[in-house]
Formats: C-alpha cells, structure tokens, sequence
C-alpha cells in the first residue's frame, strides 16, 4: 500500500517538473526577447550650428559633447554648447559657440581681456553688470561674441547735435535718434530730415544732422529763342540774303519747386511750362540768280537777245518775232550745241566754214536743213544751214556743233542747251 502511494508521489513530482521545465523554458524565451528589444536604440538627427554653418548628422548618442565628437567637430576647453535645444533621442539641434578673445570696459572705464563664449549678454552677466535704462552695452545683447569684439558698458553716449544753425554736445541714455531728438525737445516739421534717420541706434561721439527743410515754389519768365530759315530767291542775285521776316524771341512761363535745406537751395525741380508768347521764325531769302557772262566774239560783244552770232543772212522769207522766236516754224528740237571751229576749212557738203554752217548728225538733221538757234539761256546764234558733220555724232551728247570764228570764241560758248526752230 505505501509502495503505491510512493509510485503516485513520484509519479506526481516528474510531472510537476515537467510542468516548472515547460515555464522556465517560456521565461527565459520571453526575457531573452524583451532584452533583444530593449537593447535596441533607434537613431535620430542632430543639427549643429557654428556660426552660419550647419552640420546634420544621423547618431544614437544620447550625450551632447559625444555627438559633436560624432561629426567630427572638435571643441576647446573654453568653448561652449548651448543645449537648450538638444533632446536626446529626438531630431533636435545643438548650438556651438566658439571662445573668443573679447574687450570689456566697464563704465569706471576698467578694460578686460579675455577668452569668453556666448552672446554678449551672457558675457556682461559673468562680469557681474546688470543693464538698466541708463546702463546699457555698446553692443547688441543678443549677438554672438567674436575675435576681437569690444563690448563698451555705457551710462549716457556723447553725441553732437547740428541743429538750426546750432552745434549741441550733449550726453544721453537715448538709445536711439528718434529717443534722442525727444529727449532734447527738438521737433520735425513734416518735410524735415535727419541724419542719420531716426531709428539709427546711438554710438559713442556720434553727430546728428538735423535739416530744416521746405519746397517753395517759384515762377520765371524765360525767352524762347526763334528760329531760322533760308528760302531760295530767283529774284535776288546768287550769293545775296535779305531777311524778309523778322525773327522774334518768344516766352515762356516756367513754374519751378525749390528745396531748401537749412535756408539753402539744395536741389530745384520744374513742375510746370506754359508758353506765353510764340516765337516768329526769322525768314531769310537767299538769292539764285546767275547773271550770264557776255559771250565776245572777235570784236564783237554779243549779249542776251543781241545781234545773231551766225553770219549767214536771214533769208527774207523768214520773219523774227521780238522774242527772238521766229513767227513761222515746223517744229522745234531741243538739246544741246557744242562749238568748233576750223579756220579756212570747208564743210562736209563743201559750203564754206563759216558761223552759221553748223554740224549736225545727218541720220537726224538733213544737210541743207534750215533752223534758227538760241540757247536756253537767251543767246542768240541765229540762221543757221545744216552744212558739216564731226566726231560729235559719235559721242551721242550733243545735238549740233556750232561754228565759230576762233578757238577763243568756242571756250566762251562752251556747252549750252539750245532750241532749234526748223524753218
């Protein structure tokens, strides 16, 4: 009987340890599984600020002096890391501000060197100064100190005031121009400057230009100078001007706006233009007439509407008006006579040479044609027969070839263009 109950307690233990294995076994499973978990750390960005540079980095590092050492980024004793944004763990970002060799002069006027980092704030706190209305630094708190920064504790600035025609020292807690000018009392009128502006900040032994200013209008009368022009006159001989039309200035109302600054004209501005009188444009006639030069023939003077040049007589079935123009024609040609002249000589169809036996292109004026000439400029040649023809016709140029008496008459003929009455 008892041998059967000690079957039945073994029996019982195995199976109770079994069951104690079974746990065991899940606890340490599990555990194993929890410390896997939490040993695990998730990275997380840093930004790093020096200055306007900026470094990212991806870390795990929880300490802020160990996430710099991560980027890289070495620090000196004195420098210093401003952590107010720095959550480890989470994207933050740390700030570095490097030790810097600064100037601080305390209001006794005491001068300190040394190595700080930090805005300039923090460097006037670990000098034991507190800043008040009428304590103030040279310098703006909020920046960050630099290599050879000088940080001036000031009670009241120096500052020189030019105002109506006035120069003021005067010393100031004002912090800046516009603060200035109310504490002196002095007043802006609406287009009055200063300078520098008013919201310039105050520094030590600095000038303030106050300028009085106003815009005064002004009207003048100017003159409007007249104009010129040349006309061409046939009435008047060539190289001789008359004015016909008087020029005459006109006027004109010119309305201009002054600034002045401190009494003087700075700068002026036109703001309006009314022409008041109109100016007369000056006529100036100018002359165009050529008198012709007489044309000497021998001893002969022959000059405009004169004696006919040719020798040859009028047959009297011809008549010629007083215009030179004959009264009974068959038609006219026009172009242009040349001259030549062959002393002695005879004519192509054997007529004598002689003033009045011209030269002429055959194909267009028959031989023994009769014409009377006059040039377009009034001289008259007179009868003339179609007697001779030349080296002209080749050129194509000229209508006829007058004969002349001498080598001197034909320079004095020249080149002319004639009408030709075919009688």
């Amino acid at each position: 009987m008892n041998q059967n109950i000690k079957g039945q307690v073994k029996a019982t233990q195995k199976t109770a340890f079994r069951v104690i294995a079974i746990i065991m076994a899940f606890v340490i499973l599990f555990a194993g599984t929890a410390f896997a978990a939490t040993s695990e750390v998730s990275t997380y960005i840093v930004d790093i600020y020096e200055g306007s540079q900026v470094t990212r980095i991806e870390t795990t590092e929880t300490v802020a002096e160990k996430v710099v050492a991560e980027a890289g980024i070495q620090l000196s004793d004195d420098d210093k890391l401003l952590l107010d944004g720095f959550k480890p763990g989470e994207d933050s970002r740390i700030v570095i501000y490097r030790a810097s060799l600064v100037t601080f002069v305390h209001t006794n006027g005491k001068t300190l060197k040394t190595m700080f980092a930090g805005t300039v704030a923090e460097l006037i706190e670990s000098q034991g100064v507190t800043l008040t209305d009428k304590i103030f630094s040279s310098v703006n708190v909020n920046a960050v100190v630099t290599d050879n920064l000088k940080v001036e504790i000031i009670s009241a600035y120096d500052i020189i005031i030019n105002v109506d025609g006035e120069q003021k020292s005067v010393k100031t807690t004002a912090r800046t121009v516009g603060e200035l000018l109310e504490e002196q009392k002095i007043v802006l009128d609406e287009d009055d400057e200063v300078v520098p502006t008013a919201d310039t900040e105050l520094s030590n032994n600095l000038t303030v230009d106050v300028l009085r200013v106003e815009f005064v209008t002004r009207e003048e009368t100017e003159s409007i100078p007249f104009t010129s022009e040349k006309v061409n006159s046939s009435a008047l001989k060539k190289g001789v001007q008359k004015t016909a039309q008087k020029g005459v200035n006109g006027e004109k109302l010119i309305t201009y706006k002054d600034k002045v600054v401190n009494g003087v004209v700075e700068s002026t501005e036109t703001v309006g233009e009314t022409v008041t009188k109109e100016p007369i444009k000056e006529i100036i006639k100018v002359g165009t007439l050529v008198k012709e030069p007489t044309i000497k023939l021998g001893n002969n003077k022959i000059e405009k509407n004169g004696n006919p040049i040719s020798e040859v007589p009028l047959p009297s079935e011809y008549t010629i008006g007083d215009n030179n123009v004959p009264t009974e024609y068959k038609y006219t040609i026009k172009g242009r006579a040349a001259a030549y002249c062959i002393p002695g000589g005879t004519t192509s169809t054997g007529r004598p040479a002689k003033p009045g036996h011209i030269a002429v292109n055959p194909n267009q004026i028959p031989y023994g044609t009769e014409m009377w000439i006059v040039s377009d400029d009034g001289v008259v040649y007179g009868y003339a027969i179609a007697a001779d023809t030349g080296g002209f016709v080749k050129k194509g140029y000229f209508t006829c070839d007058l004969y002349m008496n001498s080598t001197e008459q034909c320079y004095q003929w020249g080149d002319r263009g004639v009408t030709i009455y075919v009688l």
